[in-house]
């Protein structure tokens, strides 16, 4: 077999060869030990391996060996990744992630909106596992439990690679997880990210995009998500303070709020909301009924989804959302807020306020609180962009969930 032939069964390696391997330090191929692949230590490690194997000769690298260098040839510039996750921890990367775990729906939720092969994710937490309408291609996939209640001997057994927790929600619960993976698996990647924060999701995009290989999607991506929250910030800055909106936000449970320190008090300031309740130390306080009527909110928002278990990507149920705004309205005293005067009073759904659709539901209550400022944001068409273009599902929003009302 001449060389041209060996460099033609090199090539079809690329996109022939098993995903079996671990990762491991250092690049293979890299010869000479400079962290860099170059072209012809490539060539010539995938010559060394197909002599080895066809011809004869002497070799030790395997066909996932020349995969994994063809792979960060072609998306590393045959290069190591050098990965800085949002707790601040940099790990490097000489190999293509093949077995992924995540323990955050938000994390597995961004790696599909990257184009990550999901088969490549080989277990996730039980509340993805549950959404069945949302990630119908997880169902067959292992359930490790949640962070609170994981199931560790499952996680290793099934040998990962990499591990993706959260950085900055339950940290000492996903830094004894962490602790765990590493102690009995030295050469596990865990990563940790949120991916529901507006301040850092952009940049977490980026980040994973890296990691997977995907730079491109992720810049089309992140430009997706900047395009509708830049929108939000732009059309509600330079609003007076004393002329925003007055915003009443109902958690799950009646009479609970959110402050300061909460997320969705963050996405009501982001769309120019003023939270009357946004002090304290509590993120979630019950307030005296009587209190809300003399804060006098313009705008009342209450949350359904895990504490109202209606609507969201699990049912087409608008009577459901209707009924929890009715029985808000027949309040005591609640008919001389304006909000209810002025019939602005709103249910949604956590579906796409909270997690890594947070823009979503963010741009909802932006067009609520100034309709004229945004009357050119048509947050149901993000949300069917998002759900087509990036999450790559079969879900048309006009016949399926219910995630506002009215």
């Amino acid at each position: 077999m001449n060389r041209r032939c060996l460099l033609a069964l090199a090539l079809l390696l690329i996109v022939a060869v098993p995903a079996s391997a671990s990762a491991m330090d250092g690049t293979p191929g890299d010869v000479d030990g400079d962290r860099v692949l170059t072209s012809a230590e490539y060539a010539s490690a995938a010559l060394t391996y197909l002599d080895a194997a066809y011809m004869g000769g002497a070799g030790d690298l395997t066909q996932t060996d020349i995969r994994d260098a063809a792979w960060v040839s072609a998306h590393w510039d045959g290069r190591p990744c050098e990965i800085t996750d949002s707790s601040g921890r940099t790990t490097t990367l000489y190999r293509p992630l093949r077995r992924v775990v995540t323990f955050s729906g938000e994390s597995l939720e961004t790696l599909r909106s990257l184009g990550f092969d999901m088969e490549k994710v080989v277990a996730v937490d039980k509340y993805s596992h549950e959404k069945k309408t949302f990630f119908p291609e997880c169902q067959g996939k292992a359930n490790i439990g949640s962070i609170w209640s994981p199931d560790m001997e499952q996680v290793l057994i099934l040998r990962p690679d990499a591990v993706f927790l959260y950085a900055t929600i339950s940290t000492a619960t996903c830094d004894d997880i962490q602790k765990r993976l590493e102690a009995s698996s030295p050469g596990i990647r865990v990563f940790r990210f949120d991916c529901f924060k507006p301040a850092t999701y952009p940049g977490e995009i980026r980040t994973i995009a890296s990691a997977v290989g995907q730079k491109e999607r992720g810049e089309e991506f992140a430009a997706f998500y900047e395009s509708t929250m830049n929108r939000i910030r732009d059309g509600a800055a330079g609003i007076p303070d004393d002329e925003r909106v007055r915003v009443y936000f109902e958690y799950w449970f009646d009479y609970t709020t959110v402050a300061a320190g909460a997320g969705y008090n963050e996405k009501t300031r982001l769309a120019g909301g003023v939270n009357p309740f946004a002090t304290g130390t509590a993120e979630y306080p019950v307030v005296d009924p009587e209190a809300i009527i003399v804060a006098d909110p313009e705008v009342i928002v209450k949350l359904a989804g895990q504490g109202l278990a209606v609507g969201g990507y699990a049912g087409h149920d608008i009577a459901a959302l209707d009924a929890i705004r009715a029985g808000m309205l027949e309040r005591p005293g609640w008919s001389r807020i304006p909000a209810v005067k002025d019939d602005r009073v709103y249910v949604i759904h956590s579906d796409i306020l909270g997690g890594a659709q947070h823009f979503i539901g963010t741009a909802y209550l932006a067009k609520w609180f100034y309709p004229d400022r945004f009357a050119d944001l048509d947050p149901h068409a993000v949300h069917q962009r998002y759900l087509t273009g990036f999450q790559g599902i079969d879900f048309d929003l006009a016949s399926e969930g219910t995630f506002v009302y009215p």
